[in-house]
């Protein structure tokens, strides 16, 4: 029996703080990285300006904040017996309740909802038929991004921090 794991990095709320995405893009080893959004326009000039593509994917979702990005909302990963649904938040009210994000997540059979918008750290185990909730918190207020192991379909969860500026 093969054993599948893969790390993956969590990033939301970049509002304008490229200098550290970037570190991020040159320092973080990763097999996968999600962009929560509000943000697109600062991960676009990380890697086309400054020829950062990482060797690995991006997944990716536009924010309220996107404008003019034509990137969908929401979207749907597996990862190492792990079903991810991905999305920004502001769709499912996250700043009011989970339990719209935590249903959206079920209807999708997705065992883990990733979300942002609400610029705070958040882990909730998944529990009774339920997905975990992770959100990364925000790179732009405290630099935090999120880092996810996964092995065999069981995920860890955990937070980073760029270095200051």
């Amino acid at each position: 029996m093969t054993q599948e794991t893969c790390r993956i990095l969590v990033v939301s709320d970049t509002h304008g703080r490229v200098t550290r995405l970037r570190w991020l893009l040159r320092h973080e080893q990763a097999d996968a990285l999600f962009f929560l959004g509000d943000g697109l326009y600062d991960l676009e000039q990380a890697i086309t300006l400054e020829r950062l593509q990482p060797p690995y994917p991006i997944y990716r979702v536009r924010g309220n904040c996107d404008v003019g990005y034509q990137d969908p909302p929401e979207g749907l990963a597996p990862f190492a017996g792990v079903l991810f649904f991905y999305t920004h938040g502001h769709l499912y009210s996250a700043k009011t309740g989970l339990d719209r994000l935590a249903e959206a997540g079920t209807n999708r059979g997705a065992d883990v909802v990733l979300y942002g918008h609400t610029h705070r750290q958040r882990m909730q185990p998944g529990l009774a038929g339920l997905p975990a909730l992770f959100n990364p918190g925000s790179l732009r207020d405290t630099g935090s991004y999120g880092v996810i192991e996964v092995e065999d379909g069981r995920c860890s969860f955990g937070w980073k921090r760029v270095p200051q500026e």
